[in-house]
């Protein structure tokens, strides 16, 4: 997997993004602790609001984005973009007040839509060949993972000696060195011919959405992109509240619990190729939805009959962190599977759009169910979303 490291304009490009989503990791630990200093018992609704932002700005302005790149200097653009993000996480520093937080972290979510879809048509361009393409993908599946682990680890780390206002000065470097190794890369294979310049978007999209409706496995993953969303969002959105309200813990106990979800990300990874050579990419799915909504529904009970401990915290972290990447990281296999090559990019088009339109519902439904009825009703609430999803699409995958 590492021999795709090799060659450069990859190996730079990878680098870059592990620095990129180093710095959101330790941006979005100390959002949330901004937002609890801010609002107390209500950062669950201000997150889950700021979820909400994150998700319209991905579904509706990454299109317009890939549609002007093409009139730039992708070297250029993609620097301009990371220069942005790094400025306005530098004035996350100085944040006082609810609105000053929403307007820049706006700026940062625009910025990423405009820099994410170039960033991720620059790898199929680089790998012609379908096996260096796949590692590639696989090896970025991985540091995405990863960052779970580092980004806490390292925020753990500093929060021992400094106060969480400074994380967002690594996140401006994180940024910062993403421009850096951007700026040494060579972008030839990036140009794109006059068919490709013509191609309408719109029209890729629907082709993407009808062969989402008329395949059964993808009509399958179509609601297992709302059980990830279910049960990331109760993960992203009300730990802080689990932690800081509930357990009345640290910042650093906040990070702990982050870094363990993480912890159990990373064996769910290291363990799926292995899963893969017994079990289909649809039953690793639906074993991890139905690990996830055990958990939930187990966490639920223990909140009504026992006293709420940090340990259990952790415990069911972890192992929704093992059910959560067992859920999320073989849907790229369906895709792949049931798509043939001219039109998986339309497909993908069709996946990124729904499944953020999944997240687009659940971030505010998680914030407002933890913020009016508590945990144990949120845990049973989301648990059920996702079994009903789990059963929906095995029927699909079946038939």
């Amino acid at each position: 997997m590492l021999s795709v490291l090799s060659e450069k304009s990859f190996r730079n490009l990878f680098f870059a993004q592990n620095f990129s989503l180093l710095g959101s990791g330790l941006a979005t630990i100390a959002i949330s602790l901004l937002a609890f200093d801010l609002t107390g018992r209500n950062a669950a609704l201000i997150l889950s609001g700021l979820f909400t932002i994150k998700m319209l700005v991905y579904v509706i302005f990454s299109p317009f984005a890939g549609a002007i790149a093409d009139k730039f200097d992708t070297k250029k653009y993609l620097i301009i973009q990371d220069v942005i993000r790094a400025i306005a996480a530098f004035g996350l520093i100085f944040v006082s007040e609810i609105w000053h937080l929403y307007i820049i972290i706006v700026l940062i979510y625009l910025s990423t839509a405009a820099f994410t879809p170039i960033y991720q048509s620059a790898i199929p361009k680089i790998f012609k060949d379908e096996t260096d393409y796949t590692k590639a993908l696989s090896l970025f599946r991985i540091a995405q993972d990863m960052e779970n682990i580092l980004s806490y680890a390292l925020a753990t780390l500093l929060l021992l000696f400094l106060n969480y206002n400074l994380l967002f000065v690594g996140t401006f470097i994180g940024y910062f060195v993403s421009a850096l190794l951007i700026s040494g890369i060579i972008f030839p294979f990036l140009s794109k011919t006059s068919g490709e310049k013509e191609n309408n978007f719109s029209i890729n999209l629907t082709l993407g959405i009808k062969r989402y409706l008329s395949i059964s496995e993808l009509r399958g993953l179509m609601f297992l992109n709302l059980a990830v969303s279910a049960g990331g969002s109760m993960i992203l959105v009300n730990t802080i509240i689990l932690v800081r309200s509930s357990l009345e813990l640290s910042e650093i106990a906040f990070s702990i619990t982050m870094l363990i979800f993480g912890a159990g990300c990373i064996f769910a990874a290291i363990i799926i190729p292995y899963l893969s050579k017994e079990m289909t990419a649809s039953r690793i799915m639906l074993a991890g939805s139905s690990l996830l909504s055990i958990v939930f529904v187990a966490l639920a009970f223990w909140l009504m009959l026992f006293d709420f401990i940090w340990f259990v915290l952790l415990l069911a972290w972890f192992i929704s962190g093992f059910g959560y990447t067992l859920l999320l990281t073989p849907m790229g296999r369906v895709i792949r599977k049931v798509s043939s090559v001219d039109e998986f990019s339309q497909v993908y088009s069709a996946q990124f759009s729904l499944s953020h339109l999944c997240w687009l519902f659940m971030y505010p439904l998680s914030g407002y169910l933890m913020t009016t009825s508590g945990g144990p009703f949120t845990l049973l609430t989301l648990a059920m979303l996702m079994v009903c999803s789990n059963i929906i699409a095995a029927w699909h995958f079946r038939s």
